[in-house]
């Protein structure tokens, strides 16, 4: 691995090759080799280049632009006289990798810095850790990524910027644990300055001055943070700051209660910490692209709390995703994970915010807030500065979902919603993702986990025509498997889902709000009227391409109408909008738009014999509350 390179981003943006700084030229030159030095021996897409630079403001020429760049670029990296010998910046048909020792790129560095310090904590090791936290802080020169622009960059500084003060404070923290307030005073007192409601940098400044037996001064920080929160946010200050204080009113010892030592590393969890997930989805299968790109995006810190957005029609899988990335994830976040149903759509009530907010702070174990309170401003006070991750699923609307949201940049929440939401992309800064239908093989392999490997290789043609059907949904395919594998004849099944019904056939027995006609009834039962009845119309043809045109022509309503309630179908993911005023519906949406027009209580189309015999179907137990969620969300 090539270690001549030095890439500096904490502070200017600079190259650094045999002790002599490399020009970079312009700033999103600049931008694309604070790229790849942060990623440093990874393969970095041109698209995560143009997303880097523009967002989502790209300019046709972006991907040309890229090129041009980066041929600059490697041109400056390559040393004079030595051709493509120890060439740096390498690419190929994925994209581009610089090739740099991990110990060249400070921000790497920094980042190994702060996780031996945890290590070191955990292990007693106060001095050393105190010796590893300063290292890491020596390494910033400045503004991180200075001299470089775009979306990537905002959202690095604001996380490196919010690593930069948690190390601050641990080394504050240990620091004080070693028995050196005097060296702390003047630097605690500037940092709260900058970040006057921080409430666990003003408990450091309270406690270094109590070790020093200044109690007047810790008296008056405590006051001045207790009028900012009660005057800005309508709330107390923490449980810790009280405690510290109403000691200091007593006049008790000098000295505040020393921290409780670090549990070993592969024990410690933080008191209190909770794991609410729901149970991960068995056979959860594919979607490995969506969750590379919800893992790159939860990386990328904005300075608003981390939202991620999980949309999609019924039955496509948002809650199964959701859950395996926040299991996967929930390593990062050791003050816990929270999870709660807002019942967008179902049998039960949508939960109110303030419902919501008594779920949450319940779990956290503190009694509701009381009504003399913003009970809103008293949840963000509570997991203020905690490391969680909140999943809020099956969220209807964005103002739902904006109560919920911590006020500080340290914790991630994950909404799953059939609605677009896009009020929260807006004013929020989410970061959205929409699901389709996974692909011919996942749908596959899904199918197999459930029915067998060999029925599967034994009806593979018709197999593949069902997981085509079910337009790769995975609660279809999930119906569709285990009714064939329950059947009397599974060849037998496998034949009358071809011949007959496909929401017909996608009932489970015994388990009636996991039924296809069902899930997406719930959705077809909150569209406006509007939209309702294109939906109808939309069914009374075979076509899956849709124009306003041929709505408006269906539905009987004027232009304007019938353009309002296709994107009332497009939001709430029962339409795909393929291109200006064009849109598709999905196999199993235009059946069920069909299906609605049909008569009911009559025999379903193309009944044959074979299909009658289903009736035999063995009971199928309703799922457990959890489960279903996976599979209908």
């Amino acid at each position: 691995m090539p270690a001549s390179l030095t890439a500096t981003l904490l502070g200017p943006v600079l190259a650094i090759r045999d002790g002599s700084r490399l020009e970079l030229g312009s700033p999103t030159q600049r931008t694309i080799f604070a790229v790849l030095a942060t990623h440093a021996n990874r393969t970095v897409s041109r698209d995560e280049l143009v997303e880097a630079i523009w967002g989502d403001n790209a300019p046709a020429t972006a991907v040309n632009s890229v090129y041009t760049y980066v041929s600059r670029l490697r041109n400056s990296l390559r040393p004079k006289g030595r051709g493509d010998q120890a060439e740096l910046l390498v690419s190929d048909r994925s994209g581009y990798t610089l090739r740099v020792a991990p110990e060249g790129v400070d921000v790497q560095r920094f980042g190994a810095a702060l996780a031996t310090a945890r290590a070191l904590r955990a292990e007693q090791a106060a001095p050393r850790a105190v010796r590893e936290l300063q290292g890491a802080l020596a390494l910033w020169r400045g503004t991180p990524y200075e001299g470089a622009i775009g979306p990537f960059v905002h959202a690095e500084r604001a996380r490196l910027a919010e690593a930069r003060l948690l190390a601050l404070e641990d080394r504050a923290e240990l620091m004080m644990e070693l028995g050196r307030p005097v060296a702390l005073v003047g630097e605690l007192s500037a940092l709260v300055h900058h970040h006057p409601l921080r409430e666990r940098l003003r408990y450091l400044l309270m406690r270094a001055y109590v070790e020093l037996g200044w109690h007047a001064d810790a008296i008056r920080e405590y006051h001045a943070l207790r009028k900012l929160l009660v005057e800005e946010q309508g709330m107390e200050p923490g449980a810790q700051l009280r405690t510290l204080y109403e000691r200091v009113l007593r006049g008790e010892a000098g000295t505040a209660p020393a921290p409780e030592p670090p549990a070993p590393a592969a024990d410690r969890r933080p008191p209190g910490a909770l794991s609410q997930l729901v149970r991960d989805v068995p056979g959860f299968t594919g979607r490995t692209a969506e969750l590379a790109r919800l893992d790159r995006l939860a990386e990328e810190a904005a300075a608003e709390p981390t939202l991620l957005l999980v949309t999609g029609g019924p039955g496509v899988g948002k809650t199964a995703l959701a859950t395996r990335f926040a299991h996967a994830s929930a390593h990062r976040y050791p003050d816990g994970q929270l999870h709660v149903d807002l019942h967008a759509v179902g049998t039960r009530a949508r939960k109110t915010p303030e419902a919501a907010i008594r779920h949450l702070v319940a779990a956290m174990g503190q009694p509701p807030p009381s009504e003399s309170i913003d009970a809103r401003a008293a949840y963000r006070s509570l997991v203020a500065d905690r490391r969680l991750l909140i999943v809020l699923d099956n969220a209807a609307s964005a103002e739902q979902v904006r109560a919920l949201l911590p006020g500080t940049p340290s914790s991630l929440v994950v909404v799953t919603s059939r609605n677009g939401l896009a009020g929260l992309i807006a004013r929020d800064g989410a970061r959205r993702i929409v699901l389709r239908g996974i692909g011919e093989e996942d749908g596959l392999r899904l199918f197999s986990r459930i029915v067998g490997e060999p029925f599967t290789a034994r009806h593979r043609p018709a197999v593949q025509r069902l997981v085509a059907a079910c337009g790769g949904m995975p609660l279809a395919l999930r119906i569709a498997a285990t009714r064939i594998k329950v059947a009397p004849s599974p060849d037998d099944a496998l034949a009358c889902f071809e011949d007959g019904d496909p929401v017909d056939f996608l009932e489970l027995p015994g388990d009636r709000e996991s039924s296809l006609s069902t899930v997406i009834g719930w959705s077809y039962a909150a569209l406006p009227p509007e939209a309702a009845h294109v939906l109808i119309a939309l069914g009374m043809q075979d076509a899956h391409v849709v124009t306003v045109p041929l709505a408006t022509a269906l539905s009987g309503l004027d232009r304007a109408e019938c353009h309002y309630a296709l994107h009332a179908l497009v939001d709430a993911g029962l339409l795909h909008e393929v291109a200006a005023d064009r849109f598709r519906l999905d196999n199993l949406i235009l059946a069920y738009a069909q299906w609605l027009g049909k008569p009911k209580g009559l025999v379903p189309r193309q009944r044959t014999a074979v299909c009658a015999r289903l009736a035999t179907i063995t009971r199928i137990d309703p799922s457990t509350e959890s489960e279903r969620l996976q599979m209908i969300s």
